[in-house]
């Protein structure tokens, strides 16, 4: 996969400091310049062949969950770009080497370094390119018309970054070519990974074990915020049924009144002629209805009763899953 694919990055973008852009994001993690490409897929082509020597295997382009792969910066000023240059392409998985259970990402970028630069035809070159291309614009007095500039790029070095994929340990480790190419490094490269797999896997499983007290404690306050937001809500309930009943009892109670004010009436009544005690007897009906004193079952039956009272709040705090009874023996 790692030779097949440099078509894909040659035929993408170019960044405007010659760094490529392939629209592709499954691909081999090369941050390069065309000039380099062939040379950093061999070199990430001969690590492989050596791992697989070894019986570990690569992963381009891994889609296995639990792995990320870093985001490259600039490298401590190994790749700095140019104030003009976009920002650095990389694939969307990691290429990762596999030593034993243990994975290690790995980036092969090109550095860059300071160079005099200047514009030519509606980009920035390096002086020495410029005076390839037009070797008598550098002669005489036409010479002045062209302002020198310092400033980023590709370098045709290359520097390997082996890094740790785990979302929990941090570790990152360069490789360079400042005394010799990285394919002269590729045993060193594989015997230091080999090695320093051993500690990372111990570190990944502290990391896990402290990942896992972590969760565990957060998912104990989750528990606790979780009993003291049903206790008070609980609570809200039980008081808004409480403000009902009450409610519900005082009109009942303004009902029995008024029962009272019209038995009363009702009683005095049969001492008035016939005609007068059937009108007033009809003017309370008329007031009976209009008022409607309501039921005492019915109204009791219509209301909504609330939830049982929760436990006591310290206990409840101390264990969300005790009962009231648990709680009420251990006080």
């Amino acid at each position: 996969m790692i030779t097949g694919s440099l078509s894909s990055f040659t035929s993408g973008r170019v960044a405007s400091d010659g760094y490529l852009k392939p629209a592709k994001r499954n691909l081999p993690d090369l941050v390069v310049t065309e000039p380099t490409l062939r040379r950093a897929a061999s070199t990430l082509m001969k690590i492989a062949t050596r791992f697989r020597d070894l019986n570990h295997r690569i992963s381009v382009a891994c889609g296995q969950h639990g792995y990320t792969r870093k985001v490259i910066g600039d490298e401590d000023g190994r790749l700095k770009r140019s104030v003009f240059a976009t920002s650095t392409w990389g694939p969307a998985l990691p290429t990762l080497v596999f030593i034993d259970e243990i994975a290690i990402g790995l980036t092969i970028y090109e550095q860059t370094e300071n160079k005099e630069m200047v514009y030519l035809n509606g980009k920035y070159v390096s002086v020495h390119e410029a005076r390839k291309q037009k070797p008598g614009l550098w002669n005489g007095i036409r010479a002045e018309r062209y302002q020198v500039t310092t400033d980023r790029a590709p370098s045709k070095r290359l520097c390997l970054r082996a890094y740790s994929p785990y979302y929990f340990v941090e570790w990152t480790q360069t490789w360079t070519e400042s005394s010799a190419s990285l394919a002269k490094q590729i045993e060193d490269i594989v015997q230091s990974l080999v090695a320093r797999s051993k500690s990372l896997a111990i570190e990944l499983a502290e990391a896990n074990r402290a990942a896992a007290l972590e969760r565990a404690r957060w998912e104990a306050e989750r528990a606790i915020a979780e009993a003291r937001d049903e206790r008070l809500a609980i609570l809200k309930q039980r008081e808004a049924a409480l403000k009902e009943l009450l409610n519900t009892i005082d009109t009942w109670s303004a009902g029995r009144k008024t029962e009272a004010f019209f038995d009363d009436i009702i009683a005095r009544s049969t001492d008035m002629e016939a005609e007068a005690r059937k009108t007033l007897l009809a003017r309370v009906e008329a007031a009976k209805d209009l008022l409607q004193s309501p039921d005492s079952v019915e109204a009791l039956m219509a209301w909504i009763a609330p939830p049982a009272a929760p436990p006591d709040h310290a206990c409840a705090a101390s264990s969300p899953t005790r009962n009231s009874t648990d709680c009420s023996t251990t006080k």
